[in-house]
């Protein structure tokens, strides 16, 4: 039996090699759970939150490492599909690369782990279509990495 012929590719090559590139390196991430738990544990990390994330962020003290890392997190509680928590983690790592530069010229020389974390469940398709969603949680991502730039730059408040 032949198999049927592959449909052709739904980004160009060139746009599929771009993406590559754009990447969020390795060096950026938060890998282990260790390393989530470090901050999100810590008492004197900076906390904010809007209607479908929340981030935490806290300083290290190796400043050695790349100045911001970031980890994202969609728990099955808050999204049961998992093309909903891929989604919300694609959005969070967009965000991040556009706000990387930003955010390491606010933190100044220091080093700092970032956790945006999808802390609302997910709507149904009734009630907020996939693309509305989307542009949501990328408006209050946006929203939220900046406010985190503005409180390292020492311009918002300590809460």
């Amino acid at each position: 039996m032949r198999a049927a012929p592959r449909a052709a590719s739904a980004s160009p090559p060139e746009r599929a090699a771009a993406n590559v590139l754009e990447r969020l390196p390795a060096s950026r991430r938060l890998r282990s759970p260790a390393q989530f738990v470090a901050v999100t544990s810590d008492p004197q990390a900076l906390r904010a939150g809007r209607r479908w994330l929340s981030i935490v962020s806290r300083m290290r003290a190796d400043a050695d490492a790349a100045p911001v890392r970031f980890g994202f997190t969609a728990s099955r509680r808050h999204a049961r599909r998992s093309i909903d928590r891929n989604t919300a983690k694609r959005v969070l790592r967009e965000a991040a690369r556009r706000h990387i530069a930003e955010l390491d010229a606010a933190a100044g020389g220091r080093s700092v782990d970032v956790v945006l974390r999808l802390k609302a469940a997910a709507p149904a398709a009734e009630a907020l279509s996939r693309s509305d969603w989307k542009a949501a949680l990328r408006s209050e991502a946006d929203a939220l990495l900046a406010q985190l730039a503005q409180r390292l730059r020492g311009g918002g408040d300590a809460r």
